[in-house]
């Protein structure tokens, strides 16, 4: 079992929201904020009373019973893990002494609740699928849904006064304002506005220290998707509370404002295919500045219908010794229920277990065989994906070449296929591709399919490919 004993500095920094909240730790520490330390007997339980702005002192708490630690503190901070909860920690790494003491009463009953909820769950799960179906609390949605409507009312106010004060406006002064919009917005169940709410932040800020284009365009361009999540969002909720149909739906809006899918649900509303087989065409770990993330992200072929999917494993900044890892996967997937997410092309996809087994040369021949009828064709599907703001900034396509050439003036790869060409381009998530496929010998660049995800360059107006694999008729060939 888990005990206080794995509490280290980086770990301690690791969990804390900020850089702030482990100085004002550190702090406490060092200035004797605790009046009383005390430890369970097994040290699964570091507990004690801090001064604070209050009369009386803060209940302070690390509880590491569990699979991941939890923090409790009597402090009205909306941090978590508060400054007190860091200070404790702190405390213990200063090898200060800690009273061996019975666990309190408040916190022994929340580990009990806390037990038995996970029995609760273990037990569902192993019971038939007709006594693991729930009723749910509708009036509960319902309420949700009109917090999270005047959260939306926040978040929108807040684009239009970044818009009508101008961009270059944003100063470190104001620039705290807005960050106080954005953590104010956590307490409406609203995700992915507050991520991008966050995003124009740190935009406005490089953009009011160094002038650029570039910069000013991408948060232009985040403000536009802002706006229309939130136009979307309400749409949504307002047609949800007016049908009362309030239950999740195919919509890729319902992960955006705070959703979480179970694979049950997925399955009641028919996101799930029997007897698929996949491979992976790719396999990379992208860090994903706006949710502060890392995703360990594959792009995945289904051989019957030549579709695109992803796996995306994301492992939040401040837990990511507690998250596992994935990796990648070089087997044929034989999948007896393969379920996925709402969205549109690349959609993500999840299962439960799977049968394994070697491709041979008929397994690659048949990838080659599902890519593009062409060029063109590939580019206007990723017109019409890429229009809908809610989708992601690339559309990955499998698209055949009888060569991919370099060009003596400038040294760019550009892929041919039949009379069309594309020019082919790095982009940040695979910012080194380009470089791979230059080391490559003659024989992987002709007669393949190329795995690429075209966007598109509003400065240049024109649309690119950036490499990811290569698919021959013997072997993939990952370029990261």
């Amino acid at each position: 079992m888990p005990s206080a004993e794995i509490i280290t500095d980086e770990l301690v920094r690791s969990l804390a929201p900020n850089t702030s909240a482990v100085s004002n730790g550190q702090k406490i520490s060092r200035s004797g904020g605790f009046i009383s330390l005390c430890r369970s007997e097994d040290k699964t339980l570091i507990f004690g009373e801090c001064k604070g702005s209050g009369s009386k002192p803060y209940s302070t708490s690390a509880d590491f019973s569990g699979d991941s630690p939890v923090f409790r503190c009597s402090c009205p901070s909306r941090q978590f893990p508060c400054k007190h909860s860091l200070a404790i920690m702190f405390e213990w790494l200063a090898g200060k002494e800690f009273k061996v003491s019975e666990v309190p009463d408040d916190i022994a009953a929340k580990r009990e609740k806390i037990a038995k909820k996970a029995e609760k769950a273990a037990a569902a799960e192993n019971a038939p699928d007709s006594e693991k179906k729930k009723k749910t609390n509708k009036a509960a949605v319902t309420k949700k849904l009109k917090k999270q409507a005047e959260g939306l009312d926040l978040a929108e106010n807040f684009v239009n006064d970044i818009l009508n004060r101008g961009i270059s406006s944003v100063n470190s002064s104001s620039a705290v304002q807005y960050k106080n919009i954005a953590k104010q917005l956590g307490d409406y169940y609203l995700p992915e506005p507050q991520a991008i709410m966050n995003e124009i932040i740190s935009a406005a800020e490089k953009i009011s220290e160094n002038p650029d284009d570039r910069e000013a365009e991408r948060l232009i361009a985040l403000c536009v998707k802002l706006a229309s999540t939130v136009k979307k969002s309400r749409e949504y909720i307002n047609s949800k509370l007016e049908s009362g149909e309030v239950l999740p739906e195919d919509s890729i809006l319902y992960e955006a404002m705070g959703g979480i899918w179970k694979l049950t649900q997925l399955k009641e509303i028919g996101l799930y295919k029997e007897n698929a087989e996949i491979i992976q065409l790719s396999f990379t770990v992208i860090h994903d500045t706006m949710h502060m993330a890392e995703v360990d992200t594959g792009y995945w072929i289904d051989l019957e219908s030549g579709e695109i999917s992803k796996t995306e494993n994301i492992r939040p900044l401040k837990a990511l010794k507690y998250v596992k890892a994935d990796d990648s996967a070089f087997s044929l997937y034989k999948i007896k229920e393969l379920y996925h997410y709402p969205g549109g092309l690349n959609k993500r996809i999840r299962w439960e277990s799977a049968e394994t087994t070697e491709p041979d040369d008929n397994v690659y021949s048949l990838i080659i065989s599902k890519a593009e009828s062409s060029v063109s064709e590939a580019v206007k599907k990723a017109k019409n994906e890429l229009k809908n703001t809610l989708s992601d900034s690339a559309a990955a396509f499998l698209i055949p070449f009888d060569s991919i050439e370099f060009s003596v003036s400038d040294g760019h790869a550009v892929l041919k296929y039949n009379d069309e060409t594309i020019t082919l381009r790095s982009n940040e998530n695979y910012p080194d591709t380009c470089k791979v496929l230059s080391v490559l010998g003659k024989e992987s660049l002709e007669n393949g399919a190329l795995l690429g995800e075209l966007f598109y360059s509003s400065t240049e107006r024109k649309f690119y490919l950036c490499p990811v694999s290569i698919v021959n008729p013997h072997k993939i060939i990952r370029l990261c």
